[in-house]
Order: structure tokens, then C-alpha cells, then sequence
């Protein structure tokens, strides 16, 4: 029989490459393949047709499809012109995290409904989070020392494990962190350590939070308030507070003494 040499021209379709890429670089089974739940029907279905008609192996052992992101009850998508980038967000003054914050806070099986309060209220929890790690870093506490193993420790360790093993269930174990930040068994350096493990899954940067230091000219008002408390001079001293509020700092009085915080 003679050989027909046949001259094709063009590329490779999407399901090809991405059949091509996952067998080049993560070999074949992998573990966890992604996508959006509108890939099921013709992209992930080409790609583990092609996969299998050509090595007659799996392609991967796990499929997760994420529902879609939508904006005011539709899907975002360039197509329609409602389309948001993280470049918007910070136009508005927003930290892109906050908007990762958002999606953590609903199950990727799930819609999740972009709005702008939502999005204030992520950026709100998100800064609450970042402040209870500055309060935590405040305590004077050796928070690089890896502690003890506890059984509290270990404990909320598994449970987390558990939450996100059992279908990704992000918001679950999100719900857990701030259980942690609440719990009294655990001490500070303990749940600083389980704050930063839980954040290699939620990368919301929880490690780059840094103690703020606090100006010498509010540290000398807070010091000249207290002066006035110890002598009776309630007004002054509630004049002074008012000073350093407005200067963007408050102060807390606790049985151990005033702290300054940053508003």
C-alpha cells in the first residue's frame, strides 16, 4: 500500500494541550484536576477520552468543578461586560486578599455572589484576622519558638485536616480558625503556630503581618494619660484618649495595664 503524505495545518485544539501539558508535567494519574462546572460536558470529557485512548490509564483521581462566580444573579464574564479584575478592586481602595477572603468563605460547589458589601465585609473579617495576630505578636511572646505538642493543639490540627479532606470544605475549616483565636486551652504562642498551618492552604499572607511599632509621641500621651489617671484627673485624661484617637490609635484598658492599638 502506498503512503500518503498528508501536509496539516494549524494547532492543536485546548483539550489536546491540556492532555499534552498534564502528561509532560504531572505525569499521569495526577491527583486533583480543576475547573469550572461548565468543563464537564466537552472539555474534561475530550481530555479523558484522548487520555485513555492513548495510554489506557486514568487521567486523575479526583475531580473538582467549581460553580460559577456571579455578579448581580448572572455569571462574570467578559462576554457580557461585567467583568471585575483585582486591579478594579484596588482602585476602590480594597486589598486583593479580601476578595480571596470572599471566596474561601463559600464552598466551591457552590455560586458565590460577588457584591461590594460582601467584598467590605471579607475586607473587614480579613483586618480583624490581621489584627488579632498583631494582639497576639503584642503579648511579648516568643512567637518563633515552635511549642509543645498539646493535645488541643494536635486536636484542632486534625479537625482541620478532616474539613478540608472531606470535599475541600474550606469554609469549615475558615469557621475553625477563628474557634482557635476564641479557645482558652491554647496558649498564644499555640495558636499563632496553628494560625500560620492553617494559612498554607489559606494563603491570606498571615505570616508577613508584622507587631506595628507605635510613635514615641503616642506612646508619651498614653504615658501622660495614665499620669492623670493615677491622679484623679479623669477629664484630661479623656481629652488625651481623644487625641490619640484622632491620631489613629487607641488605647485599651486592661488589668495589665493600658495597651495601644492601631485603628
Amino acid at each position: 500500500m502506498k503512503k500518503v503524505k498528508i501536509n496539516l495545518r494549524g494547532f492543536p485544539g485546548w483539550h489536546t494541550e491540556c492532555v499534552v501539558m498534564s502528561t509532560k508535567f504531572l505525569r499521569i494519574p495526577f491527583d486533583i484536576h480543576c475547573g469550572g462546572i461548565d468543563h464537564v460536558l466537552i472539555h474534561h470529557t475530550n481530555e479523558i477520552a484522548q487520555i485513555e485512548a492513548a495510554f489506557e490509564k486514568l487521567m486523575a483521581n479526583f475531580w473538582l468543578h467549581g460553580e460559577f462566580l456571579e455578579f448581580k444573579k448572572e455569571k462574570m464574564a467578559k462576554s457580557k461586560g461585567e467583568f471585575i479584575t483585582l486591579e478594579n478592586l484596588i482602585e476602590k481602595g480594597f486589598n486583593p486578599l479580601a476578595y480571596r477572603y470572599l471566596c474561601l468563605t463559600t464552598h466551591y460547589r457552590k455560586k458565590l455572589q460577588f457584591s461590594w458589601p460582601a467584598l467590605k465585609a471579607s475586607q473587614n473579617a480579613l483586618n480583624n484576622l490581621y489584627q488579632k495576630i498583631t494582639e497576639i505578636q503584642s503579648n511579648n511572646i516568643t512567637i518563633f519558638r515552635r511549642p509543645s505538642k498539646s493535645y488541643y493543639l494536635e486536636d484542632y490540627q486534625k479537625k482541620f485536616l478532616n474539613f478540608i479532606s472531606n470535599d475541600l470544605n474550606i469554609p469549615k475549616a475558615l469557621a475553625l480558625m477563628w474557634d482557635v483565636l476564641k479557645v482558652k486551652n491554647l496558649s498564644d504562642i499555640e495558636k499563632y503556630q496553628i494560625l500560620l498551618d492553617f494559612d498554607k492552604i489559606f494563603a491570606l499572607d498571615l505570616a508577613k503581618i508584622k507587631k506595628p511599632e507605635i510613635p514615641e509621641e503616642i506612646k508619651k500621651l498614653a504615658e501622660m494619660r495614665e499620669k492623670l489617671r493615677t491622679e484623679n484627673k479623669w477629664q484630661e485624661a479623656d481629652e488625651i484618649r481623644k487625641k490619640i484617637k484622632e491620631l489613629g490609635y487607641l488605647i485599651e484598658d486592661t488589668k495589665e495595664g493600658p495597651k495601644i492599638k492601631k485603628l
